[in-house]
């Protein structure tokens, strides 16, 4: 018989969102769950170098979900788009404009570069920005 105490189990609705996740974002929420990840979480100031193993620039608060979390992957997943400036441009080259990026921005720096991470309904881009690389400037992007 069926253990009918549902104080283990959360309402189904709770876990909606997780079907439009995507890839990087689904692998945070498995990662997050994990124990281990958990305890080196914990341990994170005595030992910052824990990232790696995980997979990660950084180490992610495992309490955020993925809605609210932003993992910086390492090695990069496919979705993050490198703009860099162009040194070269044609007299109608683009111009990057920082505020001209759709959604609700977040500027994560993993200590080695900075990552404008926005979203909009149904939608987030990860775009990782050069050095050099300022509001106004022609620039140059790579998948």
């Amino acid at each position: 018989m069926a253990d009918l105490n549902a104080e283990h189990w959360y309402p189904t609705a709770a876990y909606l969102y997780t079907l439009h996740l995507d890839g990087p974002a689904l692998a945070w929420e498995y990662l997050r769950r994990n124990p281990d990840y958990r305890l080196d979480w914990l341990r994170r100031r005595r030992r910052p170098d824990t990232a790696h193993r995980w997979g990660l620039r950084l180490l992610e608060d495992p309490a955020l979900d993925a809605r609210d979390a932003h993992p910086a992957w390492f090695p990069d997943h496919d979705g993050v788009i490198q703009l860099y400036p162009d040194d070269d441009p044609p007299p109608d080259a683009d111009a990057f404009e920082f505020w001209r990026v759709p959604g609700r921005k977040q500027l994560i720096h993993d200590g080695k570069r900075l990552v404008l991470v926005s979203h909009w309904p149904g939608c987030c881009v990860r775009l990782a920005l050069a050095p050099g690389l300022e509001d106004g400037m022609a620039y140059l992007y790579a998948t």
